[in-house]
C-alpha cells in the first residue's frame, strides 16, 4: 500500500502504541484522524504533527467504550466528508486480578471497547474500502490472543476475538484491494499496565518491555508486507506453546500470574 497522501484513522491515539502510530505515519505524509477520550491530548498531538510534518489532522474525541460509539464516530466522519484509507483499531484495555475482583460494568466496558466498537468500525468502513484502489485495517490484538490468561480472563478472551476476526476477514478478503493485519504485542511501554492494575507494578520493569515506537513500526512493517498477523517480542515463547497440551499451558500461565500478582491461594 502506498501511504503517501492517504488518511489513517487511529483509535486510542492519545498515548502508547496509538500515539506512536500517529507519529510514524505522519512522517510518511499520511493524514490522520485521531480518536481517543482526551481532547486536550489529541489537540496537542495534532498541533505537533501538523507543524512538523505538514499533514492534515482531524481530532475526534470519542469514548469507544460506550454502546454505539463506533457508529457515532463513523457518522461524524461521513458528516465531515473525511475519506479514510487505513483503519487502525488500537484502543483497548485490560484488568489483572481474579475474575470476581471486577464489576460486570467494567467487563462490559472492556468488551465494548476491545470487541464491539472495533467490529463496528471494521464493518462500517469495509464497504467504503471496497470502492478504493487500496485500503487496509490494522487491528491491535495481544500475545494474549493466542492463549487463555487466568487472572485476566475477559481481556484474553477479547483479544482472542480480535485475532480470530482479523484472520477470518483476511480469508474473506484474500485477493481484494483490502489488507488486514493483526498486531499482537507482548509487554509494551505504555499506560496499559497502569490501567490494568494500578496496584501491581511487580515484574513490570520497563527495560524488559518494547517501546511503543518499536511495536508500531513492526506492526506497520507487517501490514506493508501483507502479513496477516505479527507478534512483537516473545515470539519464541508463543511458538513453543503450540507444542504443549492446553491444560499444561493454562497451569503454567496461572502459576506465573498467581505469583506475580501475589496470590497465595
Amino acid at each position: 500500500m502506498n501511504l503517501t497522501n492517504k488518511t489513517a484513522l487511529i483509535t486510542g491515539a492519545s498515548s502508547g502504541i496509538g500515539k506512536s502510530f500517529a507519529y510514524l505515519l505522519a512522517a510518511k505524509s499520511v493524514n490522520l484522524v485521531l480518536v481517543a477520550r482526551s481532547k486536550d491530548q489529541l489537540e496537542t498531538i495534532s498541533t505537533e504533527l501538523e507543524s512538523e510534518y505538514g499533514i492534515m489532522t482531524h481530532v475526534l474525541p470519542s469514548d469507544l467504550g460506550q454502546p454505539n460509539a463506533g457508529q457515532n464516530l463513523y457518522t461524524e466522519i461521513k458528516k465531515q466528508n473525511i475519506s479514510v484509507d487505513l483503519l487502525i483499531n488500537n484502543a483497548g484495555f485490560g484488568k489483572w486480578g481474579r475474575f470476581e475482583d471486577f464489576t460486570l460494568d467494567e467487563y462490559s466496558n472492556m468488551m465494548q471497547l476491545n470487541m464491539f466498537s472495533l467490529t463496528e468500525l471494521c464493518y462500517l468502513f469495509l464497504e467504503d474500502f471496497k470502492q478504493k484502489p487500496e485500503a487496509g485495517i490494522i487491528n491491535v490484538g495481544s500475545t494474549a490472543s493466542f492463549m487463555p490468561i487466568p487472572f485476566s480472563a475477559v481481556y484474553a478472551a477479547t483479544k482472542s476475538y480480535v485475532l480470530s476476526l482479523s484472520e477470518s476477514l483476511t480469508g474473506e478478503l484474500a485477493g481484494t484491494n483490502i489488507q488486514v493485519t493483526c498486531l499482537c504485542p507482548s509487554g509494551t511501554q505504555s499506560n496499559f499496565n497502569k490501567v490494568a492494575n494500578s496496584n501491581n507494578d511487580k515484574g513490570n520493569a520497563t527495560d524488559k518491555l518494547m517501546s511503543s515506537d518499536e511495536v508500531a513500526q513492526q506492526g506497520l512493517d507487517a501490514f506493508l508486507a501483507k502479513k496477516h498477523y505479527v507478534i512483537t517480542g516473545r515470539t519464541r515463547q508463543i511458538s513453543l506453546l503450540k507444542f504443549l497440551p492446553r491444560k499444561k499451558v493454562i497451569t503454567m500461565v496461572a502459576n506465573y500470574w498467581k505469583k506475580r500478582l501475589g496470590y497465595n491461594g
